[in-house]
Formats: C-alpha cells, sequence, structure tokens
C-alpha cells in the first residue's frame, strides 16, 4: 500500500522559515518514495505550481495529514475534521501583546491561535516540536508527553548554491565592512528597537561598524516608523543599511559570510532559523537570554541581556578585539550548524514516523 502525506499549512510564501522548512521535508519523503500533496490556506504566486488550496484537500482515512500550527487559520477546522491520521507540527505562536497597536490583524490571529490550542490537545496522533521550550508550552495547554517528539528545524543549506552568484562588486564592498547582521522579519517580536540601542552603544565604541538589517516590514507599517526614528534618534542614518526581503540564496549566503555577529533580541522565538544559518557560516550569534534562544545557539552563541545595552554592547566589541576568543565561536557555530541539516533531520524524522506509524514503504533505516 502506497503511503501519501498531505502537509498543511495557513500560508506557503518564499523566503519564509516555515516554507523552507515544508520544502526539505517534502523532498526528504518524495526520496522515500513517499507520495506528498501541499496545502496552504494562502498560496502565494510562487508556489502557485507547488501547492493548492487547503479547501482542496480530500482526506481518505488511510493518508497522514501533517498540519503546521503557527497561527490561526481556517484550516484549522479542516485538520480536526479529517479521518486521516494527524500530525500537528507546532511551530509557537508568537504573544499577541506584541502586536498590539501596530497589527490588529495579526494580533487576533495569534490570540485565537492560542485560545485554540488546548482544543487541539487530543486531535493528532503526535505532536512534532523543535526545541525543548515549545515541548513544555504544548505540555501546559494539556497535550500528552508521550505524544510529542521533538525534530531538528533545518535549513536547506543546498539552497544557497542554486542561484545565480551575486554581483561581483557586492560581495567585495560587503568584505569591506565590519558589520553586525540581522535577518528575519522587522517586526514588534524581533524587538529590533532593542538591536538597534545595542548597535548604538557599539558604534560609540567602534564608529566603524554597520548594521545590516535583512527583512521586510510589510506586516507593520507603524513598526517600520518606530525602526526609523529609532535610527535617527541614535544618528545612525548613515550606519544601519536596511535591505529588505531577500530571497535570493546566494546573495544571502555572501550577506551571511561577512558579517561579525548574527544579533537577535527578539522578545519571543520558537526557534529561529537564521541562528543556524549564520552558524552555517560561521558567524556567531548574538543572543538575548529567553528560551530557546541559548540552547539552539549552544557554545557558539553569546548570551547578552538585551535591557542593558551598554554591557551588552561591550562584551561584542571584545570579542572583536580578542582575536583567539572570536576563532573559537567561529569554530563551534560550524560544528553546531552540523545538527540542524537535512540529513539529521531525515533521521529523526524516520525515526519518529517508524514509532507513530510502522509504516512498509518507509525505509527501515538511513
Amino acid at each position: 500500500m502506497s503511503l501519501t502525506v498531505n502537509i498543511m499549512t495557513a500560508t506557503l510564501a518564499p523566503g519564509d522559515a516555515i516554507g523552507n522548512y515544508i520544502l526539505t521535508q517534502t523532498a526528504i519523503l518524495r526520496r522515500w518514495g513517499v507520495r506528498v500533496r501541499l496545502f496552504a490556506d494562502a498560496v502565494t504566486a510562487g508556489y502557485a505550481e507547488t501547492a493548492l488550496p487547503s479547501r482542496l484537500y480530500q482526506p481518505t482515512g488511510q493518508d497522514i495529514l501533517w498540519f503546521h500550527y503557527s497561527i490561526y487559520a481556517d484550516n484549522i477546522a479542516i485538520a480536526q475534521a479529517s479521518p486521516d491520521v494527524k500530525v500537528m507540527d507546532f511551530h509557537g505562536i508568537s504573544p499577541p501583546r506584541l502586536f498590539t497597536g501596530l497589527n490588529p490583524y495579526l494580533e487576533d490571529l495569534c490570540q485565537r491561535g492560542l485560545d485554540m490550542l488546548p482544543h487541539l490537545a487530543k486531535t493528532f496522533a503526535a505532536n512534532v516540536v523543535h526545541s525543548d521550550y515549545a515541548a513544555q508550552e504544548l505540555i501546559k495547554q494539556g497535550f500528552a508527553e508521550s505524544r510529542i517528539h521533538k525534530l531538528p528545524l533545518v535549513v536547506d543549506l543546498e539552497r544557497f548554491g542554486t542561484a545565480e552568484p551575486p554581483p561581483e562588486r557586492l560581495d567585495g564592498l560587503l568584505g569591506q565592512l565590519e558589520y553586525l547582521l540581522f535577518v528575519g522579519r522587522l517586526v514588534p517580536q524581533k524587538d529590533i528597537l532593542a538591536l538597534i540601542e545595542i548597535f548604538a552603544a557599539v558604534h560609540r565604541q567602534r564608529p566603524d561598524t554597520v548594521l545590516v538589517l535583512v527583512g521586510s516590514a510589510a506586516l507593520s507599517n507603524r513598526y517600520e516608523a518606530q525602526i526609523e526614528r529609532a535610527i535617527q534618534k541614535n544618528q545612525l542614518t548613515n550606519r544601519v543599511l536596511l535591505l529588505g526581503q531577500e530571497n535570493n540564496p546566494k546573495l544571502l549566503a555572501q550577506i551571511f559570510r561577512h558579517a561579525r555577529f548574527l544579533l537577535v533580541t527578539s522578545e519571543w522565538e520558537s526557534f529561529c532559523v537564521p541562528l543556524v544559518e549564520a552558524m552555517y557560516f560561521g558567524v556567531p550569534p548574538v543572543v538575548h537570554h529567553i528560551p530557546p534562544l541559548p540552547a539552539v545557539g549552544g557554545e557558539a552563541a553569546v548570551v547578552i541581556d538585551k535591557h542593558q545595552p551598554q554591557t551588552a554592547a561591550s562584551e561584542i566589541c571584545r570579542l572583536l578585539d580578542d582575536t583567539a576568543a572570536y576563532a573559537q565561536l567561529q569554530t563551534a557555530a560550524r560544528t553546531r550548524a552540523i545538527q540542524f541539516t537535512t540529513p539529521a533531520l531525515e533521521a529523526q524524522m524516520l525515526a519518529t514516523l517508524q514509532k507513530i506509524f510502522h509504516h512498509p514503504q518507509l525505509p527501515p533505516t538511513i
């Protein structure tokens, strides 16, 4: 009997961490000979030939529905009603308060997603998480610990070699800059304002340092305006580069490769994929001390308190001046990244599926 896995999510869009993970997951399953179909409530133009609207999902009662949950979406009702064997892949839900006064629509979706979570505790045969922190969140909501399985949330690192290379002139320019880097959405959850305050303190000690922000602010125009005001207040107009969202893997690779540190001052995270991307290129992450950021970064992470910007900046500058200590962090970063690669996910995903389903089409070992 052939195996079909239907993967469903709220939105499938290029450059999105969950979307990239879904594509990696799909490639692994298809390599095993499994039939995979993708569904989403919102399918962007880039995936119009890859995924179907959720309403076209047709359960058989014999398939697997792998449901990615990170926010409220209409397809939650579809998942609840499905007779297929169901897996929830839980990515965490942003606290609604992070969008209060900035984006009421997202605030509402996050609140509804949280309100729905306890009602899903008995809906799924298995629940997948990507950090111990996320597992504890599910347990608090009444999910059985025996049904929770931890898998690495990986980046398809091979994608960094699939696009046209960036102009040599840009690569040379990046190589001449000493810059700290942020990659991700410019939203309140990421607390870009705290990041700018830390960079301002770094800049006072090292005036030639630059901050590069890669990500879209489209979800909150009001927050984008706050970012601009923070830049102007700290007189950093010519020292903060806002590059917008960038989906070219080769260009992203060059941006990562030349950075000195990745700086993450998020108010909340369930994993944070850019940490793995940065570590792959030997860029140590500087992270605020909320879980699970220190656990994801491991020995490669420099853990700070974002509420103490001067202390955080002094530690960054100290490490930039300490060649030996910085080199140790680079080595630790490259070593740490291996744990989040596609082979690591493939091995653990197979073990999890065999444990849950014992399907004959799944390979016994890798």
